[in-house]
């Protein structure tokens, strides 16, 4: 079928063609997701405990660019824990 269109061959075409998935492959895929360690509850986890804190510092570092990028982060977490906790840092 695609032989006989004129975009064959073409990257277009080729990619319309890459990109079909049959449904059975999604199938086992959302089971494997929500049956292991690190599916969805994880997720949600990090989602609503790390990741807007991580991202905030890390927006702070690419803003900064310092020489130590990972100290500097790991200190603004650790005084984001702080502040967020209600716990004066250590």
């Amino acid at each position: 079928m695609a032989t006989d269109s004129p975009l064959a061959g073409t990257p277009a075409a080729d990619s319309l063609t890459t990109t079909t998935t049959p449904q059975t492959q999604s199938q086992p895929q959302s089971q494997a997701q929500t049956g292991r360690p690190g599916g969805a509850p994880a997720r949600v986890y990090m989602n609503e405990n790390i990741v807007p804190y991580l991202l905030e510092g890390m927006k702070g570092v690419a803003k900064e660019q310092p020489a130590n990028p990972l100290r500097v982060l790991g200190e603004f977490l650790i005084q984001k824990s702080a502040e967020v906790e209600g716990k004066a840092p250590e």
